[in-house]
């Protein structure tokens, strides 16, 4: 008998202590996502023209590092910054060669809506210096107009962003956990019960 009641108590444990994991491995909402769509995007003409988005060039590490510094996001964005503020994405984007500028482009990213507050930010290569670009915060996507196209960083207030992306909140999943724990809690309590009675007779 004590044999069995041992292996239940550890089948339960074992199960609670799985479980629990699996749920605090539960990733937070995320405050970064890569920009690797366009939903639109057209010349000055209104012509649409297509987009290509890739991996920043190495030759460009250091800027891209800088901007991603608190004290650049400070010096461009002056006022606007806030604590929560942070570089979500920096890609390389281009238009085929003769494109009319500027040129309108319409980005995908997740967890982006209307009242999101969002920056743009283009590396102009010639002058070797970032500056912001108008921006426009959709539902799901950034909208910014570009006179030149090259290294662009996209830049989101982390509050302002939506948490439904289909991840778990750390308040979630110490919810989850906790209604694990008295569940397992009960278990173990009731294999007590059954070995008093067994021992009572």
């Amino acid at each position: 008998m004590r044999s069995r009641v041992a292996k239940t108590l550890g089948l339960v444990v074992a199960m609670v202590a799985c479980v629990g994991m699996t749920v605090f491995a539960a990733p937070s909402p995320s405050a970064t996502t890569v920009v690797n769509k366009v939903s639109k995007a057209v010349d000055k003409d209104g012509k649409a023209v297509d987009v290509t988005i890739k991996d920043v060039p190495a030759e460009y590490a250091d800027a891209v590092a800088e901007v991603k510094t608190e004290a650049k996001l400070k010096e461009l964005l002056g006022s606007e910054f806030t604590a929560t503020t942070a570089v979500a994405s920096v890609r390389e984007i281009s238009v085929p060669e003769g494109t009319a500028f500027p040129v309108t482009i319409t980005f995908e990213m997740n967890g982006v809506t209307s009242s999101s507050k969002v920056w743009v930010l283009h590396y102009d290569t010639e002058k070797g210096a970032w500056e912001k670009v108008e921006a426009t915060a959709g539902e799901g996507t950034i909208s910014a107009t570009f006179t030149s196209l090259s290294p662009v960083a996209f830049v989101v207030d982390k509050a302002t962003l939506s948490s439904g992306a289909g991840t778990t909140s750390p308040k979630t999943s110490a919810s989850a956990v906790s209604a694990i724990a008295v569940v397992g809690l009960a278990a173990v309590a009731g294999v007590c019960g059954l070995k008093k009675k067994s021992y009572a007779k």
